[in-house]
């Protein structure tokens, strides 16, 4: 099996203007001019390196791969120091036979392309300077990557630029007209689930009614606020106390975040690859990821092993889950008790929302995801 390879590029930089020596010369004010073609075949990602267990790498890598497997050339350039072996590895890693070209940063300046895809905001500056049809694929509202000040600045203009916008889902897409003055096209694709690798496990949901301690799998990333790494932890450090006074336990399994880590409570599993998380969630009693911007895949990785999914109010599950498909609270410690202890009383509620989860999973696959973005390709303005 690949091994993963230590980048020496955050996938988001946080640093100073130095973050950006290398690719000075694109950062400007000036909007993107859309160069046309007659036909258009090849189409060029344009990322942060490839980071072993990026999730929104990884998305994009199974897009490129179905958009290769549709007849298009495809390519993942690096604007970050990176070679391409090293790229290739983590590439794989993150998913496996991916189809599609990685070009380190040396290629940058000599790379052709009929369609450029911008991802995250930086790669949205370089792009639109560059000939070709420039898309810009938005899985976040990149902003809020960040506190108030320049870098919330840099990543809110870029929906300004002029780039032909996808939105992964309805949530960015709300942010941005919401938020910018929109002067290109903003569609939105599907925000899909892997089925296949994340299969369905039938579960006993009447043993819940007999447990006495109910085992949670946890996903955050410890130095992320868009994952609530510090609300979640004192929620179930204080949610733990309450159970502990009632008869009850907790068994709190965080995954996501660097084993090195420590949490103030529960067992830090460090990252785990697929297999590691299907194995996981099939022991588990419950799942937990929350969403403060946009969305996770793991959610719907939960949902699709059967695992009941449980979510807070305070975040964007609202904007992709439909109703009774999972279980909401808020971040309050007694809430969170008082639903856990309900649910495992009524099962039927449980074994409810796993087939309403699981109805829902099968609408919401890759197929119609790439449906999606091939509408959009063969769509996009051509050269007479």
């Amino acid at each position: 099996m690949v091994k993963p390879l230590k980048t020496k590029v955050a996938s988001v930089q946080e640093g100073s203007i130095h973050d950006y020596d290398d690719i000075l010369g694109y950062f400007n004010n000036k909007k993107a001019q859309q160069d046309l073609k007659s036909r258009y075949h090849s189409l060029t990602f344009v990322t942060t390196g490839i980071e072993a267990y990026n999730g929104g790498q990884t998305t994009m890598l199974h897009l490129g791969t179905l958009l290769a497997h549709s007849g298009y050339d495809v390519y993942y350039q690096s604007y970050v120091p990176q070679s391409q072996a090293s790229l290739q590895n983590n590439s794989e890693f993150n998913y496996p036979n991916y189809q599609g070209t990685c070009l380190a940063m040396d290629q940058l300046s000599q790379h052709q392309s009929d369609i450029w895809i911008a991802t995250l905001w930086e790669s949205g500056y370089i792009i639109k300077n560059l000939s070709g049809y420039k898309l810009y694929f938005v899985q976040d509202y990149e902003p809020y990557f960040y506190p108030f000040g320049d870098r919330y600045q840099l990543a809110q203009k870029t929906y300004e630029l002029g780039l032909h916008m996808i939105s992964l889902g309805p949530w960015c897409q709300k942010m941005i007209q919401a938020n910018c003055q929109i002067n290109s096209p903003l569609e939105q694709i599907n925000f899909p689930v892997d089925l296949d690798r994340y299969p369905y496990s039938q579960r006993e949901f009447n043993s819940y009614s007999h447990k006495k301690c109910f085992t949670l799998a946890v996903y955050t990333k410890f130095n992320s606020p868009r994952r609530a790494p510090i609300n979640l932890e004192l929620l179930l450090n204080n949610c733990t106390k309450i159970l502990n006074n009632r008869g009850y336990q907790l068994e709190i399994n965080y995954f996501g975040t660097d084993k090195s880590e420590t949490f103030i409570n529960g067992n830090n599993l460090g990252k785990l690859t697929q297999p590691q998380m299907v194995s996981l969630y099939q022991q588990s009693d419950f799942g937990i990821a929350p969403s403060m911007t946009n969305f996770s895949l793991v959610t719907f990785e939960m949902m699709s092993t059967g695992l009941p999914f449980i979510d807070f109010q305070e975040g964007t599950g609202k904007y992709f889950i439909p109703n009774k498909c999972c279980f909401y609270t808020r971040f309050d410690e007694n809430e969170l008790a008082d639903l856990l202890i309900k649910l495992s009383k009524n099962t039927n509620s449980l074994q409810q929302a796993t087939n309403n989860a699981r109805q829902h999973l099968y609408s919401i696959t890759w197929e119609h995801t790439l449906r999606d973005i091939l509408n959009i390709l063969t769509n996009l303005p051509r050269k007479n």
